[in-house]
Parts: C-alpha cells; sequence; structure tokens
C-alpha cells in the first residue's frame, strides 16, 4: 500500500539533535521493525514520509528538513501516550486499543502497540485506505487522532503532529533507561503489568508491524470527517484575521497580536514565538510574563512543550543580549558574552520528540 513517489523519510541516527539524512522510509521503519537492523543506538525516522519536494528543499536548505511546507503522507498513524507514571499510561493505552476495536472492528486485536521504553507507549493505526498526499496532510491525521482519542476518554500529544516531527524506531533503546522500544501483543497488552512491560523491553524484538487484513469500514469517512473539521478549523481563523484586519493594538506589533489572537501558520511558529519572546523582553516584561503570555498559544499552534519552552527561552535570551550590546554597563551574569546563536539555524536539528523538558525523548 505505500505510495511510491512519497517514501523519503528523515532519519536521525543518534540523539535528537543529530544531523538527518534522507532514506526510504518504508524500508527501513520495517527493517528496524524487523529486526534486521541490529544496531541499538537511539535512532528516529520521520512520522511522515515526503516526495520529491522534500529532496529538493533538503538540497537548497543545506541539509536541513526546517520549513518544509509541501505534501507528506503515512501508513501509520502514531498516537502518543506519555504520563509521569507508566501505570497511568498503561491504562490510557490499553483503553484507546479497546476504543479502536469497537470502533474499526476489522483491526479488533491487531492494533500495534509499542512501549516506549520510558514513560509512554505509541498506538499505530493503519491509513489503510490509503489517502491520497497532500499539503496538510499532517493536520487531517491530527484531526483523526484527536477524534480517536477524545471516542476513548484519553490525552494524547498533539506535537507529533508537525510535519518534520521524528518518533523513535522501534528496537532501539531508549538513552536514559536503557530499555528497547518493543512491540507488546494485544493479550500480552492487557496481561502484563508495569513490571512485566519493562522487563520484556529488556531485550528487542524483530517481529514487524502488523499490516490489517482488510480496511475498516469506518475509516474512510472518519478521514473525510477530519479533513472537512481541518478545512473549517482553517477557513474560521482566516475569517477572524481578516474580520480583524487593521484592529491591532498599535501598542504592539502585529504579529504579537495575530499570535495570541489566532496563531500562526506552520513554517512561521518557531520565529513568531521567538519573536514574541524578544518583544516581550524588550518591553521589560519578565520571563516569567512572557512564559505565561506564549506557553499555551505555543501548544495549541501544535508545537511540543520542549520546543515552546525553548523558543521562548532563546527569545528571551537575544532580547537581552540586544540590550547588553547597547548598555554594555548592565550586570548580565558570567556567560552573557558568548556568540548567541540565532535558534532557526537549528531548526533542522530540534529536537522534534514532542516532550516536556524533564522527560526527554519519547
Amino acid at each position: 500500500m505505500t505510495t511510491p513517489c512519497h517514501d523519503v523519510g528523515a532519519y536521525v541516527l543518534g540523539a535528537p539533535t543529530s544531523p538527518r539524512a534522507l532514506v526510504q522510509h518504508a524500508g527501513l521503519l520495517n527493517a528496524y521493525a524487523d529486526g534486521e537492523i541490529e544496531d541499538e543506538r537511539e535512532a528516529y525516522l520521520s512520522h511522515f514520509a515526503f516526495g520529491p519536494e522534500m529532496q529538493a528543499h533538503y538540497a537548497a536548505n543545506r541539509h536541513s528538513v526546517a520549513e518544509f511546507a509541501g505534501p507528506c503522507w503515512c501508513r501509520w498513524l502514531v498516537l502518543d501516550i506519555d504520563r509521569a507514571d507508566l501505570v497511568d499510561a498503561l491504562a490510557d493505552a490499553r483503553q484507546l486499543v479497546r476504543f479502536i476495536g469497537r470502533r474499526y472492528r476489522e483491526l479488533e486485536g491487531d492494533v500495534p502497540v509499542y512501549f516506549s521504553g520510558n514513560r509512554g507507549f505509541h498506538v499505530l493505526v493503519e491509513l489503510a485506505h490509503n489517502p491520497p498526499p497532500a499539503v496538510g496532510f499532517q493536520h487531517v491525521a491530527r484531526a483523526l487522532a484527536e477524534q480517536l482519542a477524545a471516542g476513548a476518554g484519553v490525552g494524547i500529544d498533539t506535537g507529533i503532529y508537525d510535519v518534520n516531527h521524528l518518533v523513535r524506531l522501534p528496537n532501539t533503546k531508549h538513552p536514559k533507561t536503557g530499555l528497547f522500544k518493543r512491540r507488546i501483543e494485544f493479550d500480552a497488552l492487557f496481561a502484563l503489568d508495569v513490571p512485566g512491560i519493562r522487563a520484556a523491553a529488556q531485550h528487542p524484538a524483530g517481529d514487524g508491524i502488523p499490516a490489517a487484513d482488510a480496511c475498516p469500514e469506518l475509516l474512510p469517512g472518519d478521514w473525510l470527517a477530519a479533513a472537512r473539521d481541518t478545512a473549517r478549523a482553517t477557513e474560521a481563523r482566516a475569517a477572524r484575521r481578516e474580520a480583524n484586519a487593521g484592529a491591532a493594538d498599535a501598542r504592539a506589533p502585529r504579529y504579537f497580536v495575530d499570535f495570541l489572537r489566532f496563531g500562526v501558520d506552520e513554517g512561521e511558529r518557531h520565529q513568531t514565538l521567538f519573536r514574541c519572546a524578544a518583544w516581550l523582553t524588550e518591553q521589560g516584561a519578565p520571563p516569567s510574563l512572557a512564559a505565561a503570555l506564549l506557553t499555551e498559544p505555543g501548544c495549541d499552534m501544535g508545537l511540543s512543550p520542549r520546543d515552546v519552552d525553548r523558543q521562548i527561552a532563546c527569545g528571551i535570551e537575544h532580547a537581552t543580549r540586544q540590550r547588553a550590546a547597547v548598555a554594555p554597563e548592565a550586570e548580565l551574569g558570567p556567560d552573557r558574552g558568548d556568540a548567541w546563536e540565532h535558534p532557526l539555524d537549528r531548526l533542522g536539528a530540534v529536537d522534534p520528540v514532542a516532550a516536556p523538558a524533564d522527560r526527554g525523548p519519547a
């Protein structure tokens, strides 16, 4: 069922901040899942697959995937459950799998589930109806995932639906716990307790990703409903922007007001969040106020909490350094003389594994 023209993936071997290489998405994913690649180091692959547009973008942007805005696609939609306590994550993963099995009877007992190796689970839904690649495909994927999670009554990490998000590959070792990301069979998911799950993850398992025998009858309709919801949300945001054109407070820059009122389009999120944090700091706002104003809107746009925290911190630091250049006598601390690096220079290496700063890669 792979879409041949959209089988380009972004691959990272090592920490998520390592350079990304373009690879054959389906082939590499299956090789890791089947145990054909025995390198146990942490490794990641983009959630979404791309076509020649990504290859051209990568070549033209110094081997960076940052700010790519072309079409994408995926075969496996990942629903990421991550909790502070693995007991809670296991309970929610079971609840989500039960709901998916009830919603899509054809998948009952066959929904692939992976223990992440740390504090969560990845529940996979095969898009067996093979929706075509498209610009904005990731937004429809997020809407479908949110519908399924809401039906199950569980929360999921929505930052995973960023177009360039990376997902830890099967049978690779988590750097903090030393446990492997491995698939948990349906019966084992409901039979094992947390110590049992962790014991199973002491070793990799090359058991592949089981494909659906048939396309669930309700899946194409659910995808279309998600696409309609996504289109309505986009149209509503555009209408609000048009209706409020020229109504911004003259004392605040347009990008700041638009960010708080409407959000921003993909491709502009990191930069705009950075600029907003810098502007607030320039106006004398303390870091706590900047974080309080910008964190929730930043997460609502689909950025991971870790990315939001990083862009806010970088914006604050940039504005602080700029003030120091004007008033060098200001007391800025012992490490303020280092060369500052613009965060947009590092977007290709930003850790896209959506996670709060205290939890590390998924």
